[in-house]
């Protein structure tokens, strides 16, 4: 007697779904009809830049899969979007360590809240503008938002915060003067000391400053960004 032939699963992948590089997915919110593809991609976190409470089928489906939720909340205003580049900041952190990922952004339709947090992205793979601006546009349209694409251009990289020991194995990440990875584990100016390149501490002993310790890793951040810029401008003058 023939075998019965399994139906093969239909799945359905999310609206302006892509892979943005390796481990990092983009989409619109994912509906009921999307667990089934979601479920393949093996995701290990989600972060959504939605203000609203995460509705609770798609909290289950989290639960169930053993995914985290990482929620930066952005007001998805229809002319002028307020984005607050802390949320951004905060958002990149979670995307620059490799123990969250696969990971898939979203916002509501994955057009324009997760098109700025794309280009950030791209910024620190040094992507060209015109080529993030061209990435942008294709996702968003019929709308594109000049607003957003200027959040993109003015978005200050060194306030980013990444621990070196789990940046992604992205080709682009390697250490840039324009961002500034923290030695969380060391903490104080011996983390800064130890990621500073060699050329720029060769003449500079910032082994005999006091060594501070910091609870809020993004004090910390204020705090090595500040003491790499005024040792940079002390060598230049």
């Amino acid at each position: 007697m023939d075998q019965p032939i399994e139906e093969e699963e239909v799945v359905f992948p999310c609206d302006n779904f892509t892979m943005v590089c390796k481990g990092v997915y983009r989409s619109s919110f994912p509906k009921r009809k999307n667990f089934s593809f979601l479920k393949k991609l093996k995701l290990k976190s989600i972060l959504t830049l939605i203000l609203e409470e995460y509705p609770e089928q798609n909290q289950k489906f989290l639960n169930e899969n053993d995914i985290k939720l990482f929620q930066f909340g952005v007001a998805g205003n229809k002319d002028l979007m307020d984005i607050p580049e802390q949320a951004m900041y905060e958002a990149l952190s979670v995307i620059l360590d490799k123990r969250n990922l696969p990971l898939l952004i979203h916002c509501n339709k994955g057009k324009h809240r997760t098109g700025c947090l794309v280009g950030c992205i791209r910024k620190i793979q040094h992507w060209s503008y015109t080529s993030i601006f061209e990435e942008y546009r294709r996702f968003s349209h019929p709308k594109s938002r000049t607003m957003d694409q200027q959040f993109i251009e003015l978005f200050e990289l060194r306030n980013v915060v990444a621990d070196p020991r789990y940046l992604p194995d992205w080709p682009e990440i390697q250490w840039k003067e324009g961002m500034i990875a923290t030695m969380l584990f060391d903490g104080g100016l011996k983390g800064l000391q130890e990621l500073m390149p060699a050329d720029s501490r060769e003449d500079n002993d910032v082994s005999n400053s006091r060594e501070e310790k910091f609870t809020d890793v993004h004090d910390f951040v204020k705090h090595v960004q500040k003491v790499y810029l005024d040792m940079n401008q002390n060598s230049v003058a």
